[in-house]
């Protein structure tokens, strides 16, 4: 179901479709690295959790080079700030950890990642990083929440440092999830200009956990 705005507001064509070219080039790179280093830690150690990672990031890259151009995205300064502040989980350092909280957290993290995937597939060329305007989508789990990406790198996170926990990743994991929350509010923003999202979101009344939030 594709979207059509109504009022552009303050986003600027010209320099948000030079930020979008400028966004996916450098988006592009950073996942395909990120793919090829968990598949060869995959192949080297057989690690079941880094073949999810891997497909995570190998279904990133193959979006930001297909994805569909924006009509508008944000050129708010602080939007691009909270978008790129969720990649800092890959900041977020793997410890030597056994027993039952390294396969806890392991299992949560691929079920995380099965989430991530599953509503990877279902936005396809609609994904975007920074609040854009490609396109909404209604089906798959966008029939539950609005936002079940964020739900689902949520859930990743936690098992991320249930099986690695240190100070450090844990504030990194809080950070991360704080940002999502403002991303949240600024993909909201730039949908609520069109009234096909304003039906949509009268629907599906929750952002993350149906009946809650």
């Amino acid at each position: 179901m594709s979207v059509t705005v109504s009022r552009p507001g303050s986003f600027g064509t010209v320099a948000s479709r030079r930020l979008s070219h400028v966004q996916d080039a450098l988006l592009v790179c950073v996942s395909a690295a990120f793919f090829v280093s968990h598949a060869r830690y995959a192949l080297d150690t057989g690690s079941l959790t880094n073949v999810f990672f891997a497909i995570e990031q190998g279904l990133l890259a193959a979006m930001f080079l297909t994805r569909r151009r924006s009509q508008f995205t944000s050129t708010r300064v602080f939007d691009w700030v909270v978008a790129f502040a969720s990649w800092l989980p890959l900041a977020m350092r793997p410890l030597e950890t056994h027993g039952t909280a390294a396969s806890t957290g392991s299992v949560i993290q691929m079920v995380g990642l099965t989430l991530v995937i599953v509503s990877f597939a279902t936005l396809g060329r609609s994904f975007g990083v920074v609040a854009a305007n490609r396109g909404l989508k209604i089906g798959g789990p966008y029939r539950l929440v609005r936002h079940p990406i964020y739900f689902s790198h949520s859930v990743t996170l936690l098992g991320v440092v249930i099986a690695n926990f240190n100070w450090i990743n844990l504030t990194i994991a809080l950070v991360a999830t704080s940002c999502q929350f403002f991303r949240m509010d600024a993909e909201e923003r730039v949908l609520a200009a069109t009234s096909d999202y304003a039906t949509y979101k009268e629907r599906v009344r929750y952002r993350l956990i149906p009946g809650l939030y």
